[in-house]
């Protein structure tokens, strides 16, 4: 048979009726679970019933399972704030045996007692704090000692990388000085070597010159058979060959010294002061 809706609407009652905070909660909970059971029996039983009616008592059974729910989860919760309310009332309690300790203590000593033990407490409580900052302050300054000594040695390192550094530019400086010096001497006797140079060739040609001209003479006197004396000319031409010999003996270590651009500077400087072969040819047919 069917549930009617009166049967229906009193049992949503008593439903509600349980929600309240109770000990009879369990024996609602039984009695709405076999009143559900009954619906589900009584709906199973009954395949000739309108779809409409069935539709009706499947949600009005989600419905009670749903208010089920409910009703376990708020038990749930109810159990747990019990739980921490028995804490609560058991630390109180500590709370409370505490403080009548600290009474009977103090109703059983005088006042000069209480006071001085509450000084002593507090002198405690001070020298505690006041160690605390110590420890504080002594990590905090050896923490900037440790910072200190790292910058010195920093800063030693980084003086004593200076004074290396400056040690090598001196260094440096004073070599490129003696490069400087060598190269002014060398540059100088190059150029009285260049002088000499001159100076010879300047004899060189004047030698040349009469040494032609004294040809061409002892030619014509030898066309003429006219006897003459050459003792004047082997003289100076014996005295010509041997400032040339002496001379190149001077120019050897020379040759040997200056290397490299110097070398080709003077050989070019030498060449433009030497005048070419057509010249001195011209020089000699003129003379």
């Amino acid at each position: 048979m069917l549930a009617s809706p009166g049967m229906l609407s009193m049992t949503i009652a008593t439903d509600e009726r349980s929600r309240d905070v109770s000990p009879s909660c369990f024996v609602s909970r039984s009695g709405s679970t076999s009143s559900t059971g009954q619906l589900e029996r009584s709906a199973l039983k009954s395949p000739g019933v309108m779809p409409e009616s069935q539709l009706m008592l499947k949600n009005e059974l989600e419905l009670i399972r749903a208010q089920l729910q409910a009703q376990t989860k708020a038990f749930e919760a109810l159990s747990h704030s019990i739980t921490l309310l028995e804490q609560e009332s058991n630390q109180q309690q500590s709370r409370i045996a505490q403080l009548e300790e600290e009474l009977r203590f103090a109703t059983s000593s005088s006042r000069e007692t209480l006071f001085e033990g509450l000084m002593q407490k507090r002198i405690q409580e001070l020298w505690r704090a006041v160690a605390m900052e110590v420890e504080g302050l002594h990590g905090s300054m050896k923490q900037k000692e440790s910072c200190v000594e790292n910058l010195s040695q920093e800063v030693l390192e980084s003086k004593k990388f200076l004074w290396e550094e400056l040690e090598a530019v001196q260094g440096e400086l004073q070599r490129i000085h003696q490069k400087l010096r060598d190269q002014e001497v060398d540059i100088t006797r190059n150029l009285v070597s260049i002088k000499k140079m001159q100076d010879n060739q300047v004899r060189c040609t004047r030698f040349l010159a009469q040494l032609k001209g004294r040809v061409s003479g002892d030619a014509s006197e030898t066309m003429d058979n006219k006897p003459r004396s050459d003792e004047g000319d082997d003289a100076w031409l014996a005295d010509s060959l041997s400032s040339c010999s002496i001379w190149g003996e001077k120019r050897g270590p020379l040759r040997k010294k200056s290397r490299g651009s110097r070398y080709h500077h003077r050989k070019a400087s030498s060449s433009s002061l030497v005048p070419p072969d057509s010249s001195l040819h011209q020089q000699r047919s003129s003379s």
